[in-house]
């Protein structure tokens, strides 16, 4: 979606050759009679004086109740231009298409909510900074369309039928805004204004992302402070007119993984490093973690023996059921069809078997034996989806282990 002022479109724009509007005559007219008033007033009092100075003088020094008051120039409002291109068909000033949303599925087209249906307004090509008025648009070409205003957030897919028809998600953006700042009008009157304006420009802008936290903070999102500077100056001058103050930007911190060599040493230092240790607020629960990397050789063995990792699951879950009668699911394990998108042959073996050749692998993938010793015993859970390569190791004994 593109803002475009209401100035700008076609049909706002007076065209070499045309008449004027009545109210355009009637404003002429107005200002002709008072050119004409004025003129008159001051001959008057030239003759009357004698000279023409005075006449001047006391013309420049009347106050003179014909004097045009200040006419408020009016507000050119922002309207939101679709920028799209048409892949088939030829489109209409006046057609109705569906707006398929981003999460839009193929197979359950007539799914609720049903994809509204909107009605064309106006169709433009777009020349620069510049609009042209078209009837309208062949496939393959890049136009803006008009009447999609509060359909459409940032992107989304045009059709004439539901049925076959094809969802082209949106646009992926190559950065994500991680700037962010909170946003309040200086006068508290115009937060109204201020609102619709971020909207709009959230709209306009494809890296720009408006939010309302918890505690009614009005809050934008951006990809840098070069954009943010041009985010505010957009909101000032185009969206919300109105004097807008912003707080300290806030950029979040974005944590990764690292050796344990080049990690800060922990507080306590009979710690080793890698270790972090968290407590509740409550002061009644500590966790400690350390995150090692598993051996390649292990981490093959669990993606080939998903199929007895779903299988261990499937048996937890129905002695819990068995026990609490409480789901008839016998398990989460339909949600955990893929685990990395490979195609790797998935081989079914004996749960003791598995955890066997699991513990053979670990100690002989791993110089440090003595790290990978009775590991198995205490997995917890495997990730992601749960039949992943990633394993989750706890060594308290109160907890339940596969």
């Amino acid at each position: 979606m593109v803002a475009v002022r209401a100035s700008d479109l076609p049909q706002n724009k007076r065209k070499v050759g045309d008449s004027m509007t009545a109210d355009e005559a009637l404003e002429l007219a107005r200002r002709k009679r008072s050119e004409i008033a004025k003129a008159k007033n001051t001959a008057e009092s030239e003759s009357l004086n004698g000279t023409s100075g005075i006449g001047e003088a006391l013309d420049s020094t009347r106050l003179d109740d014909e004097q045009e008051p200040d006419i408020e120039t009016p507000e050119d409002p922002e309207h939101l231009i679709g920028f799209a291109r048409l892949y088939s068909g030829t489109l209409c000033v006046g057609d109705e298409v569906y707006v398929l949303p981003p999460k839009f599925s193929p197979a359950n087209p007539h799914a609720s909510p049903e994809p509204p249906k909107v009605k064309v307004t106006g169709l433009y090509l777009i020349m620069g900074r510049g609009l042209e008025s078209l009837t309208s648009v062949p496939a393959g070409v890049v136009f803006g369309i008009a009447g999609l205003e509060g359909y459409i957030l940032k992107s989304g897919t045009l059709c004439s039928q539901l049925k076959g028809s094809v969802n082209l998600a949106g646009v992926s953006m190559g950065t994500q805004p991680i700037v962010r700042v909170a946003l309040e009008p200086v006068n508290p009157g115009d937060l109204n204004k201020m609102i619709t304006g971020m909207r709009l420009l959230e709209q306009s802008d494809p890296c720009a992302v408006y939010e309302v936290l918890e505690s009614g903070e009005h809050v934008i999102l951006t990809a840098g402070e070069l954009h943010l500077e041009r985010c505010l100056k957009d909101l000032r001058e185009r969206f919300a007119r109105c004097e807008i103050q912003a707080g300290e930007p806030i950029v979040p911190y974005r944590e990764t993984i690292v050796s344990a060599a080049e990690m800060s040493a922990p507080r306590d230092r009979s710690l080793p490093r890698g270790i972090v240790v968290a407590t509740t607020v409550s002061k009644q629960v500590t966790i400690r973690l350390r995150v090692r990397p598993l051996p390649t050789a292990a981490t093959e063995f669990v993606e080939k023996h998903v199929g007895t990792i779903r299988q261990l699951y499937a048996a937890q879950k129905a002695q819990e059921r068995s026990r609490q009668e409480a789901d008839n699911d016998i398990g989460d394990s339909p949600d955990h069809d893929d685990t990395s998108g490979n195609s790797q042959r998935i081989d079914f073996i004996s749960v003791a078997d598995f955890k066997t050749k699991l513990q053979d692998t670990l100690a002989e993938a791993s110089s440090h034996s003595d790290i990978w010793s009775n590991v198995v015993d205490n997995i917890a859970a495997f990730g992601p989806r749960r039949t992943g390569p990633n394993v989750f190791v706890d060594t308290t004994e109160s907890c339940q282990k596969l």
